[in-house]
Order: structure tokens, then C-alpha cells, then sequence
């Protein structure tokens, strides 16, 4: 049922709805089921590396606060232990952005939403290896969809992905699956982003309340809320709301380009987008010419970001601005070119020498787009930003240089299986066994065969 007193002249919510209702596994090219295996794995991998710094145990902890005596249907990530869904929901969607280094798209990160969500619905609700794929894949849908349609907050748009995933597990009908779009609209109205001015360590959890509301959100349009449909066609709500308007995007080319094939980059680096090709540069060079940091002069880098390229004199507090200063990544890589959950624990950020290193890297010049204007991450993943040269100046005189365009993980530098399986060893050797490890490899490069894909979480702990 729907009442609406404004004039609704698209069906652009209807056609979303119905993409998601009629997803079949047999109609998604097998490439696309591969990426959404390799996105899960990846996804999970750093999630678990997270397991390490103090916000994920705090997040561990609330978690587990949030559940005594609840029913016990969800396996909390990195511990074992059972939980209700929404608390589990919360532990996974905050574990997946805490190191920057699961995906990103335009603008955010879809798989810190879609991939904990899908993985603990199916868990909850014993679906099939397929379900839990065809579900990962309307989630990325919709969330691309929806970010290129408008510009919100970017954790915003991860209300609508993960919206996607839980109506496709419960089978929810059209009509509930609009109304449930609607309750998102709601809770997704406002285009700000306050962590870029005040680099708050509040954003990583922003991610785990998506995924712990949106299953309330899915069990509230269940059991009867009316007139919340056509939010993607009414005037005045979420495209009224956002700052970019392109309503186009809702259902350009649906079913047929599968966005996420060719607008997901898959960080290489536990590190802002903008970072990710600098610390590439940095490891490189390191690895490659072997020279001991504490032996370098100067770091010049051109052409940098100039809103990602700023120091600390006493290193930082917040992982959020390590994360995004192109400096600190650059030094840190050097000092640290396996990564992990090292990169950000205290120490790390307080080290003298990382301190040091990153005062000696200096920009030649920067990428030329406007930061408020341009769909910047748009003009990254389509790779128009110009080539970026590293110089190392050793304090013997020495050179060395190093160039890219970009980093491994782009659309169109994308990893290998293999190199995703390495990526999930180095992710998870800290907190898995490797029998474990090797499992959950296993078992998601293989989730077509599960008739109950519960399995998978047994090997996260």
C-alpha cells in the first residue's frame, strides 16, 4: 500500500526492487561470481586483521554487551562466540573499515556493509552458497547504484547495500522491499562527513551501526509499515537530499553492466584510496633497492594529493589520520613494508624514526581536481589521475625512482585469485591457525557447493 500526496512520475524504486527480487545465481556471468568470492575473502581477511587494535576490542566488547541472554543465532567475528544478529552485525561491519583496507567505490566502502551482512544472514538463516553469493552481488548493485545517484554521507550508502542482501536472503516481496527502501531513506538523508574535518576514529564504527540498524530496519518492514514506498521517485526525498543529483544511475544498463567489475578498487594497503598508491611506490622502492630508511635524505613525490598530504611533528593519535596523511603511509611502508595491524597500533604511530622519515617527504606539485566539485573517486577508479613518481634521496647521494599509475586492486590492475589467497595468509597469520586459514580460503573459493553456508564463520575464529 502506498499514499503519496506528491506527483510520482518514475518507477525507478519498482525496477530497483524488482532487480533484487528476480537476482538469480544462474543469471550473473561466472566472472562476477568470482569477484564477489575474491571480495568476501578479501573483506574477511582484514576485518580479522583488525582483531588486533584496541577499537575492535572495544567494539568486541559492546557487542558482547549487547547481547546477554539474547538468542544465540550469530558468530561474533574473531571470537567465537554467539550472539543475536544485530550484535554480530555490529562487531563485523565496524571490524571491516577499522584498517582501511577493505574496498572502495563511490564514495565509501561498500564490502564493510554488504560482505558482514550477507555472511551473517546466511549464517542466521542457513542459506546456500548461492544465496550468499547472488545476495553480495544485489548488494554491491544497489549500493553503486545509489552512490552514483546521489552524494550523501559515505556510510549512508551503505544502508541501501545492505538493505539489498537482507531482502534478498529473507525473500521479501516487492512491496515489503520498497517500503524497506523508504526506512533507509530516512536514516540516510544527511550529506555530511564530519570525520573529514575532525579525523574521529568514530568513522570505522559508523559501518557497524549500518549493519546492526539495517536488520531492524529489514524485521520493522516485515511486519507492516505502510506508505514509505517510491523513495527513490519522490521529489522530496533521498535525491532532494543529496547534493549530486544523477537519478539516472538507479537503473541505467540494470542486469546488464555489472558495476562491480568495473567501479570497486580493492585496497592494496591498509590506507585512505588516497594514500594507496604512494605506500605501492614506497614498498617498492624498498623491497626492490633494499636501502635501510634511516639512510634516506629526502622523499620527493610528484605530483601529490593535496588534501591527503599533511604531517604530525609528534606523530598521531587518531588510526584516522594516519590512515589518510600520504607522508606517514609513505614512511611507515618503508619501515613496515609487510602491512598490517602494526601499522596502526600506538607505537607505531608514535616511532620516532617513521616521525622523522615522513617530515622528509615532500610534494612536486599536485593532482590538479577540486575536491568539492569533481566525483574524485569516479576519476580515480576510471584512472585519469596522472602517473605518480617516488624519488628516494639517499644521504650518500644516491637516487632511486619508482613510478605507477596506480596500485594493485584497481579495476584495471586487479588481483588474481592467487594473489587474493596471499593477501588473506598475510591478513589473518596473526589470528587464524593455519589450518584455519586455509579453510576459510577453501570453503569461499568453493561456496557454490554449500548447501548451508553457515560453515563458513567456524573457520573466522
Amino acid at each position: 500500500m502506498g499514499f503519496n500526496y506528491h506527483g510520482i512520475t518514475t518507477d525507478m524504486t519498482k525496477q530497483l526492487c524488482h532487480f533484487v527480487k528476480e537476482l538469480k545465481y544462474e543469471d550473473i556471468p561466472p566472472m562476477v561470481i568470482e569477484r564477489a568470492k575474491m571480495n568476501i575473502m578479501h573483506t574477511v581477511g582484514v576485518s580479522l586483521c583488525s582483531s588486533e587494535l584496541q577499537q575492535v576490542k572495544d567494539a568486541i566488547a559492546i557487542s558482547q554487551e549487547m547481547s546477554p541472554g539474547a538468542s544465540q543465532e550469530a558468530t561474533q567475528w574473531a571470537t567465537g562466540k554467539k550472539m543475536s544478529w544485530e550484535a554480530a552485525a555490529f562487531t563485523a561491519g565496524s571490524m571491516g573499515d577499522m584498517l582501511d583496507w577493505e574496498d572502495c567505490s563511490v564514495t565509501g566502502h561498500p564490502s564493510a556493509g554488504v560482505i558482514p551482512t550477507a555472511v551473517i544472514a546466511a549464517e542466521v538463516l542457513h542459506k546456500s552458497g548461492k544465496d550468499l553469493l547472488t545476495a553480495v552481488v544485489a548488494g554491491y548493485e544497489v549500493y553503486q547504484r545509489v552512490a552514483l545517484a546521489g552524494n550523501s554521507n559515505i556510510v549512508s550508502y551503505n544502508i541501501f547495500g545492505c538493505l539489498a542482501v537482507l531482502m534478498k536472503l529473507m525473500d521479501l516481496s516487492e512491496e515489503k522491499m520498497n517500503q524497506a527502501f523508504g526506512i533507509g531513506t530516512a536514516c540516510a538523508i544527511i550529506p555530511t562527513s564530519p570525520h573529514e574535518t575532525t579525523m574521529s576514529d568514530s568513522l570505522n564504527y559508523l559501518y557497524g551501526y549500518k549493519a546492526e540498524n539495517t536488520v531492524t530496519m529489514i524485521k520493522t518492514a516485515i511486519n507492516g509499515i505502510e506508505n514509505m514506498e517510491d523513495a527513490f521517485d519522490d521529489p522530496t526525498a533521498y535525491l532532494r537530499h543529496t547534493r549530486l543529483t544523477q537519478p539516472e544511475w538507479i537503473t541505467k544498463e540494470l542486469g546488464e553492466t555489472w558495476m562491480m567489475m568495473n567501479m570497486i578498487l580493492i585496497k592494496h594497503w591498509p590506507a585512505n584510496v588516497f594514500v594507496q598508491t604512494y605506500t605501492e611506490l614506497a614498498a617498492r622502492l624498498v623491497t626492490k633497492y633494499k636501502f635501510n630508511p634511516d639512510d634516506v635524505a629526502e622523499i620527493i613525490i610528484s605530483p601529490s594529493v593535496e588534501f591527503r598530504h599533511w604531517y604530525s611533528e609528534v606523530g598521531y593519535e587518531s588510526v584516522t589520520q594516519a590512515q589518510f596523511s600520504i607522508p606517514y603511509g609513505t614512511a611507515c611502508a618503508m619501515y613496515h613494508p609487510e602491512p598490517g595491524a602494526i601499522w596502526y597500533q600506538p607505537e607505531t604511530m608514535k616511532d620516532q624514526k617513521i616521525i622523522d622519515l615522513m617530515m622528509k617527504v615532500k610534494a612536486d606539485g599536485f593532482v590538479p581536481f577540486d575536491f568539492h566539485k569533481s566525483r574524485f573517486i569516479q576519476d580515480l577508479i576510471a584512472g585519469t589521475h596522472p602517473e605518480k613518481f617516488m624519488t628516494v634521496r639517499m644521504k650518500d647521494g644516491t637516487e632511486y625512482v619508482e613510478s605507477a599509475f596506480t596500485h594493485p586492486g584497481h579495476p584495471n590492475y586487479m588481483l588474481t585469485r592467487d594473489e587474493f589467497k596471499d593477501m588473506f595468509r598475510l591478513t589473518t597469520k596473526n589470528v587464524l591457525s593455519p589450518e584455519k586459514t586455509e579453510g576459510a580460503i577453501d570453503c569461499i573459493c568453493h561456496l557454490e557447493k554449500y548447501e548451508d553456508a553457515s560453515v563458513l564463520p567456524t573457520f573466522f575464529y
